[in-house]
C-alpha cells in the first residue's frame, strides 16, 4: 500500500535490516528545489566515510518506482515514476477510509477534551467561537488518526458571577422572562449582567470619590455586598435563592443549545461546577489533614507554591466558599474516575488562564495525583476586533449568534446563481460558517486575532470559502466526466507526467503525514495551511491542463487525480470542521 505512514514503515523496516547507522528522515521536498520527498542521509556519511553516493544507494536501494534522485549536500530529493502514482491514486479511490483520510496511528490513544467551557451569565461571544472551533477540530484530528476522544463541556454554573447576574435580574429586570421579552435565554442573562455590572461600577466611582481606594471600592460596593451574600446564601442550599438560579440557568441553558445545534457541536459528557465544587473542597480538606495546605489566620486555605514560581494560592475563603480551582480540582478528579483509562486530559483555555492551568497541574501534583501529568492545557489567544479587545462587562462582546448571521448575510449577498430559495440559504450557512471558522482556525491557537468578516469570505483568498469551492469545482468536473462516460484511471497510465501533476500528487500524498502533525501538536493551523496548499496546486492543475479535452490515457489519469482530490480536501474541511456543500 503506497501510502505515507504504509511506506513509510516498509522502507524503515528495510533499512533497518541493512544495518543502516541511522535511519534518514523523510519530509517532503522544498518548494524552491525538484522532488517529491527528500531523505536527509547526513548522519549516514560517517559511516560511510563521507562517501554520499555509497550512503545515497543504500538508502535508495528499498524505494519501489524512484524516477530520478538528486543528491544536495546532506540531502537526497527523489521523484516517483508514474507507476507509483498510479497505485497511489487507486489505493486511495478503493479504500480512502483506510489508511489515507483514516489512520489508526493514534489507536492506544483516549482523550478528553473540554470545551467550551462557557459561564451562564453570558451568551456565548466570539472567543467562544474560537475555542469551539478549535475543541471540535482537535477531536476530530485525534479520531483521524486513530484515537478515541470523548468530548466534555464544563458548564461554570455556580461563583461570584453568577450571583451578580441573579441580582441583576431581581434588581433590574423582574420579573420579566426571555418569553416575556422574546429574547433568546443566554442573552437576556446576559443583559442581567452587563446591568450589574454598570450598576457596580457606578457605586465604585461614588465611593472612590469619597477618598476610598478602588481595592476597597470594589468590596465595600453594596451591590458587590448582595452578590457575596447571595453567593453564600446559594452555598448554604437557601431554597428561594436555588429556585431562582435553577430558573435563570434553564433560560441560559436553552439559549446555549440553540447555538451549539447551529454550529453543529455535541458533547459526551457534561460537568457542572456546581456538582463538582464540592468534591473540590472534600480533596481541599484532605490535603490540609495531610499538611499539604494550611489555614491562615483568618480561616482561609492556601496552597504555598512559591518553591515552583507560582506564588500562594486561596483554596477556600475565609467564608468557607470555594474559588475557581477548587471545582477544578474536583473535576479533574471526576474525570479520571469517569475514564480510568485517558492517556490525556486536554482543556482548551484561553491564554489569560496559563497560570491558573500551572497551579492546578502544580496542585495535583502535591496532593499525589497520578494523572496530574496526563493534563495538557491547549492555550489560545485572544480574538480581537479592528476596534480593540472585547469587553463582557462592559457589553462590548460579539454575540456569536449575531455574528454568526452577519457571515450568513455576507455569504448570501455573493449567490447570483438562481437557486430555489432554501438551497440558496442552506449554501449561505454553509459558506458562511466555513469563512468564520477557518479564519478562526487559520492562525496558531497561541497566536492572537484581529478578526476580520469582510477578509475571511473571500472567495479566491487563504479562507474555508476557497477551500469549499475548489472541492466544488473537482466534484462538478468528475460529474461532467460521467455524463461523457468518462471514468478515472482506466487503461494505461502516461509514460511522462506534467510538473503540475507532480505538485499536487506530492501535496495529496502527504494528507497523512499532515493529519498527523496536526493532531499530535495540537495545531491545527497546520493542517488548515495544507488545504490552502493543495487546493491552490489543484487549482493550478485545473487551470492550466486540459483534463476532459486530453487524450484517454492522460484524461483518465487527471480524472483520478482530481477525484482523490476531492476525498483529501474534503477529509480536510471535515476535521478542520467546515461545512462540505456540493455546490456554491
Amino acid at each position: 500500500m503506497p501510502f505515507w505512514h504504509a511506506q513509510l514503515a516498509a522502507w524503515k523496516e528495510a533499512w533497518q535490516v541493512k544495518n543502516l547507522p541511522a535511519l534518514p528522515r523523510v519530509e517532503l521536498t522544498p518548494p524552491d528545489q525538484k522532488g517529491t520527498l527528500t531523505l536527509n542521509i547526513f548522519p549516514l556519511l560517517r559511516a560511510y566515510r563521507g562517501d554520499v553516493q555509497a550512503a545515497t544507494q543504500a538508502v535508495l536501494q528499498p524505494l519501489p518506482h524512484i524516477l530520478q534522485a538528486e543528491v544536495v549536500k546532506g540531502f537526497v530529493n527523489i521523484r516517483f515514476a508514474p507507476a507509483f502514482w498510479g497505485e497511489f491514486l487507486r489505493e486511495a479511490l478503493l479504500q480512502p477510509q483506510e489508511g489515507y483520510t483514516r489512520l489508526s496511528l493514534a489507536k492506544a490513544d483516549k482523550l478528553m477534551i473540554e470545551f467550551p467551557s462557557p459561564n451562564t451569565n453570558k451568551p456565548l461571544h466570539l472567543g467562544h467561537l474560537r475555542n469551539i472551533c478549535l475543541g471540535e477540530c482537535v477531536s476530530r484530528l485525534w479520531e483521524r488518526i486513530g484515537a478515541t476522544v470523548v468530548r466534555a463541556n464544563l458548564v461554570n454554573d455556580r461563583g461570584i458571577h453568577i450571583s451578580k447576574s441573579m441580582l441583576g435580574w431581581k434588581k433590574f429586570f423582574a420579573p420579566a422572562t426571555p418569553a416575556t421579552t422574546g429574547k433568546k435565554g443566554d442573552h437576556f442573562v446576559g443583559d442581567c449582567y452587563v446591568a450589574f455590572e454598570k450598576a457596580y461600577k457606578e457605586e465604585v466611582e461614588a465611593l472612590k470619590a469619597q477618598g476610598l481606594s478602588e481595592e476597597e471600592a470594589m468590596v465595600q460596593a453594596p451591590l458587590f455586598q448582595e452578590a457575596q451574600a447571595l453567593l453564600q446564601a446559594w452555598e448554604a442550599g437557601d431554597p428561594e435563592v436555588l429556585a431562582l438560579w435553577r430558573e435563570m440557568n434553564s433560560w441560559v441553558y436553552a439559549g446555549f443549545d440553540q447555538t451549539f445545534a447551529r454550529l453543529g457541536i455535541r458533547f459526551d459528557k457534561v460537568y457542572y461546577e456546581s456538582e463538582t465544587y464540592g468534591l473540590g473542597k472534600k480533596i481541599v480538606e484532605e490535603g490540609l489533614a495531610r499538611g499539604i495546605f494550611y489555614r491562615s489566620a483568618d480561616g482561609a486555605v492556601w496552597a504555598d507554591l512559591t518553591d515552583e514560581g507560582l506564588g500562594k494560592k486561596i483554596l477556600l475563603r475565609r467564608d468557607g466558599t470555594s474559588v475557581y480551582v477548587t471545582q477544578d480540582l474536583g473535576t479533574a478528579e471526576l474525570k479520571f474516575q469517569d475514564h480510568p483509562d485517558l492517556t490525556q486530559s486536554v482543556y482548551v483555555i484561553g491564554n489569560e488562564q496559563d497560570h491558573h492551568m500551572r497551579v492546578l497541574i502544580a496542585l495535583l501534583r502535591r496532593l499525589g495525583k497520578p494523572y496530574a501529568d496526563k493534563i495538557y492545557h491547549l492555550s489560545y489567544g485572544m480574538v480581537e476586533l479592528p476596534t480593540g479587545r472585547m469587553k463582557t462587562r462592559e457589553g462590548t462582546v460579539v454575540d456569536a449568534d449575531d455574528l454568526l448571521g452577519e457571515m450568513h448575510a455576507r455569504a448570501y449577498e455573493l449567490i447570483t446563481e438562481p437557486l430555489p430559495e432554501e438551497e440558496k440559504q442552506a449554501i449561505a450557512e454553509a459558506v458562511g460558517q466555513a469563512a468564520l471558522r477557518y479564519y478562526l482556525l487559520r492562525v496558531e491557537p497561541t497566536k492572537n486575532i484581529v478578526f476580520d468578516p469582510a477578509e475571511s469570505i473571500d472567495m479566491k483568498g487563504f479562507t474555508g470559502p476557497f477551500l469549499q469551492y475548489g472541492y466544488v469545482r473537482a466534484k462538478r468536473l468528475l460529474e461532467k466526466a460521467a455524463e461523457k462516460g468518462y471514468a478515472p484511471l482506466q487503461g494505461e497510465l502516461p509514460v511522462q507526467l506534467e510538473s503540475l501533476e507532480e505538485s499536487v500528487l506530492q501535496y495529496l500524498y502527504a494528507l497523512p503525514h499532515f493529519m498527523e502533525v496536526a493532531a499530535r501538536s495540537f495545531n491545527p493551523a497546520l493542517l488548515a495551511h495544507y488545504g490552502y496548499e493543495l487546493t491552490r496546486r489543484y487549482n493550478e492543475f485545473y487551470q492550466t491542463l486540459s483534463v476532459l479535452g486530453s487524450e484517454a490515457p492522460i484524461r483518465s489519469f487527471r480524472l483520478g487525480l482530481s477525484a482523490v482530490y476531492a476525498a483529501a480536501i474534503q477529509a480536510v474541511m471535515e476535521a478542520l470542521t467546515l461545512p462540505v456543500p456540493e455546490r456554491m
